[in-house]
């Protein structure tokens, strides 16, 4: 973030069925493509994704899982229970991912990497990541990607900054 000007949000609004390019490599560790309907969407050459964009005077950030059922899955959710509407016009301080075991990297210190890269932030193996948006206020809006599935059916998240991906992996 520009130290020099506040970043504020103006909007927060869930999304569906956000078509994007396919991503990483299927070789299923934090590039994260592995697996029945990542072979479907390699031969589509996109995936689908549904979550939220949040956007603000600087930058748009998107938390996305992909939406496709492959079998009997329940293929997974992005939830929050904090009122969206109460952070519009907040000035936003960070951005932070959390895992189950409370594990935390904020994103400006680790800078913004490519999935290409080796020092792009691990998201955590695991059926649940949190992320976090920490506001001057000191309130925090957390949203969670949760997905519940046999062991077979595993779905990408995305969590990107403009057109940064900062966090991929499988659920």
């Amino acid at each position: 973030m520009n130290s020099k000007e506040n970043e504020i949000i103006e909007y927060i609004q869930e999304i569906t069925d956000v078509k994007l390019a396919n991503t990483g490599n299927l070789n299923g560790s934090n590039d994260s493509r592995l697996g029945f309907l990542q072979m479907v969407s390699v031969l589509s050459g996109y995936g689908l994704y549904d979550g939220y964009e949040i956007k603000t005077n600087l930058h748009k950030y998107m938390i996305l899982i992909d939406n496709a059922q492959s079998c009997c899955e329940s293929w997974g959710y992005i939830c929050s229970d904090d009122n969206i509407d109460t952070f519009i016009g907040k000035t936003l301080i960070e951005v932070t991912l959390t895992d189950t075991a409370l594990n935390m990297q904020k994103i400006k210190e680790v800078g913004l990497t490519s999935y290409e890269d080796d020092t792009s932030i691990d998201c955590y193996g695991g059926g649940i990541q949190f992320i976090d948006l920490r506001f001057t206020d000191g309130s925090i809006l957390q949203f969670a990607v949760y997905n519940a599935h046999n062991g077979y059916y595993g779905h990408n998240i995305i969590v990107a900054i403009d057109q940064d991906i900062i966090c991929q992996d499988t659920l």
